[in-house]
C-alpha cells in the first residue's frame, strides 16, 4: 500500500504521451508523468488511481525525463534558494546540489501561493507541481 525506495516513476519525454509509455505492470504503484500534456497519472496494480493535471519545469529548468523512485516524502519541505513552503514534497531525483520532487502549489513568505492558476503550463524550476488537495491525495496514497 505504499511505494518503497527501489520501485519506478515514470516521466514521459516531451512529444510523448502517457499511453505511449510501457503499460504499467499489476502490482507496484507507479507514478507517470506525462511532460508534453502537462498531467500526472497514479497506477496500482495496473489500474489507474489518480489523473491530475501538472505544471513541471519552465524552459531552461525542464524537468527531466526517465524512471526515477520516490526518495524521500516530507509533509512540509523547505526551498531556501526561493525561500517557499512546499506542501507534501516527494523528493524524486537529484539536479546537482538540489533535488526535484513533487509538491504542491508553493507558500510564498507573504501567504500567497506561488503559480497559482498556471497549473497545466509548464512554471516551475524542474519540479512537478500539484494542486494542493492533488498532491494530498498523492502524498497519502504514496
Amino acid at each position: 500500500s505504499r511505494i518503497y525506495a527501489g520501485q519506478n516513476l515514470t516521466l514521459t519525454a516531451a512529444g510523448s504521451r502517457a499511453d505511449d509509455a510501457a503499460a504499467p505492470a499489476p502490482g507496484p504503484k507507479q507514478i507517470v508523468i506525462d511532460l508534453s500534456e502537462q498531467r500526472l497519472y497514479a497506477y496500482e496494480g495496473g489500474g489507474l488511481v489518480f489523473s491530475f493535471v501538472a505544471s513541471t519545469g519552465q524552459r531552461g529548468q525542464e524537468t527531466r525525463a526517465g524512471n526515477f523512485s520516490v526518495l524521500n516524502k516530507i509533509p512540509n519541505a523547505y526551498g531556501a534558494n526561493w525561500n517557499i513552503w512546499m506542501p507534501n514534497w516527494m523528493g524524486i531525483y537529484w539536479a546537482g546540489s538540489l533535488q526535484n520532487g513533487i509538491h504542491g502549489l508553493p507558500l510564498l513568505s507573504n501567504g500567497a501561493r506561488l503559480w497559482a492558476g498556471y497549473l497545466g503550463t509548464p512554471i516551475s524550476y524542474g519540479c512537478v507541481v500539484l494542486g494542493l488537495d492533488e498532491v494530498q491525495a498523492l502524498y497519502n496514497w504514496a
